[in-house]
């Protein structure tokens, strides 16, 4: 039987990665919701099990699968501001509805008067740190105050600042050149081991966003290892067995945070080369997860305060429903058409660069900006 590398399913319709972030991004709807109806994060799914709760381990699973996609699609680019447009379009212009939406029906929910909400300085700030992604923590006034979680209006969306640094220093990698696999085995084996005795040496304290950094930069940088020795990994039942037994003797120890990020990355990678029929080409032209992800939270939230007395499993399977009714026009109206304008967009950006370019010719330090330096394939140097 012939040997299946990752190289070999990096073809969309060769894998299941579209699906897999469809089922993570349930995932954290599912944990969020049995959170949001106690208010106690303790009630977690998994979260009296292994370390990282059930929505910590989907997000787990969003950032390998995002460095091994983003790798590829950063190679195929054919300069680094065609890539940073396609990252900040994938995430921005969604982000910036979702902002807008919760606006409006804070404006209809709120306990304040219409006056009051709209002359609040919390409103403005709260679209404003949003589209800076720094909002996760904050709200509106006089919405979701009697909650049993009070006031959050979307927490889910405190990854995407790491997400977003993690595509600008893999830019800026490239930028500089390390892309051949000698460099990236050394950049990376050095800052894997960097994070990994952060989360090792920190085990048992307080999470910090050094902490959360150093968990995201593993998971990340995993997805791009694979891309990057994507003709040397095989992908095998028999290791996902290996490292998921690991993984079970390190749960409890200070080794289980390290652990537990290689091993679910290496599953998820061989689950994507499982078949799964329609599924895959359904979920590859309409991809609900970033709608589902950015949406579930105040929608659940939302469920919450207008049905207090609902049921967990109604409350779950409701946000469930609702989450991918407003993820299907926000992909259809939104996320689609904004992706398919990364390439006049950065066209026009890149016009614009040269122009100034040529203005500073005359100028005495014109030699800075002499060309554009453009992503180098990774080889196998």
């Amino acid at each position: 039987m012939a040997l299946t590398r990752v190289g070999d399913i990096l073809d969309p319709k060769q894998n299941n990665f579209t699906l897999l972030r469809l089922l993570a991004a349930s995932a954290v709807v599912i944990s969020h919701a049995v959170f949001l109806h106690s208010g106690h994060k303790a009630d977690e799914i998994l979260s009296s099990i292994t370390y990282f709760n059930l929505g910590d381990h989907a997000v787990n699973v969003f950032f390998v699968l995002s460095g091994l996609t983003v790798a590829g699609s950063l190679a195929k680019s054919p300069s680094t501001t065609e890539f940073m447009v396609a990252r900040g379009l994938r995430i921005f212009p969604a982000l910036g509805a979702c902002a807008l939406l919760l606006v409006l029906v804070g404006a209809i929910v709120t306990t304040c008067t219409p006056t009051q909400f709209l002359s609040d300085t919390r409103v403005w700030r709260y679209g404003v740190s949003t589209l800076l992604l720094n909002s996760a923590a904050t709200g509106l006034p006089g919405v979701f105050g009697g909650n049993p979680h009070p006031s959050v209006m979307n927490a889910s969306i405190w990854t995407l600042k790491y997400e977003a640094a993690c595509y600008l220093l893999l830019a800026f990698i490239a930028w500089f050149g390390f892309v051949t696999k000698r460099r990236f085995t050394w950049l990376f084996g050095i800052s894997w081991t960097i994070a990994g005795g952060i989360l090792f040496v920190r085990s048992g304290h307080d999470t910090t966003p050094l902490d959360q950094a150093a968990r995201f930069w593993l998971c990340f940088s995993l997805g791009v290892g694979f891309y990057v020795f994507r003709n040397q990994i095989v992908l095998s039942a028999f290791a996902v067995a290996a490292v998921s037994v690991l993984f079970w003797f390190t749960i409890g120890s200070p080794l289980e945070r390290i652990v537990s990020l290689f091993a679910t990355g290496y599953a998820i990678v061989w689950l994507g080369k499982l078949p799964t029929g329609h599924l895959r080409s359904l979920t590859n032209r309409i991809d609900l997860s970033y709608g589902i992800y950015i949406f579930g939270w105040p929608i659940t939230q939302t469920l919450m305060l207008v049905q207090p007395s609902i049921s967990v499993w109604s409350l779950t399977l409701l946000s469930l429903v609702l989450a991918m009714a407003v993820a299907l026009p926000s992909w259809l109206l939104i996320e689609r058409p904004a992706m398919r304008a990364r390439k006049p967009i950065s066209i026009s950006i890149e016009a614009r660069i040269e122009r100034l370019r040529q203005r500073l010719k005359s100028k005495p330090m014109h030699e800075m900006a002499q060309h554009t330096r453009s992503v180098q394939p990774i080889t196998d140097k």
